[in-house]
């Protein structure tokens, strides 16, 4: 029983860090930014609030895209919650 229990901590674990790995393309995304509107300060500081306002606008779009992503996520939430349901159960029967 204790060997179905250390298996089953590392399903979860490999789900949570599946998960989170999926965003790492926005976390690069907000790094490549960043350093594009730093450099534009040293650059052209006079034109650095237009384009700051320039990337603010992409950070939203970038932001409501990983929103809208998410939102299948949310939607099957509840059939793969019956899924692990099920497997938790089995496990323990």
């Amino acid at each position: 029983m204790e060997n179905k229990s250390r298996f089953f901590v590392i399903n979860v674990l490999d789900s949570y860090i599946n998960e989170i790995s999926g965003n790492w393309w926005l976390v690069f995304v907000n790094g490549l930014v960043a350093i594009a509107l730093g450099l534009s300060f040293i650059i052209w500081p006079e034109d650095a609030l237009k384009i700051f306002a320039y990337f603010i606008g992409l950070m939203i779009i970038l932001f409501g895209l990983q929103y809208i992503k998410l939102s299948f996520k949310v939607k099957g939430i509840k059939k793969n919650y019956e899924k692990v349901k099920e497997d938790i159960k089995s496990k323990f029967e």
